[in-house]
């Protein structure tokens, strides 16, 4: 239930908890669960959107190049 922000904008990247301070140019929301699969290689991307377990707000363009990373 957590909300997080990353960062990828500069360098290495930020993570902090909490609300981004500006306009986000993405939001992702998914369970915690569900992003501990995806990020252990378990589900992919693409099925967890589908699937309707991740969901996107803002450019479909920056999601797409977010999918090397997940």
């Amino acid at each position: 239930g957590a909300e997080w922000t990353l960062d990828l904008r500069e360098g290495k990247g930020t993570l902090v908890k909490g609300p981004p301070p500006e306009k986000a140019d993405i939001t992702l929301t998914i369970k915690d669960g569900d992003f501990v699969r995806m990020v252990g290689g378990k589900l992919g991307p693409q099925q967890a959107f589908l699937m309707r377990k991740l969901k996107i707000a803002g450019s479909m363009a920056l999601a797409m190049k977010l999918q090397p990373i997940l």
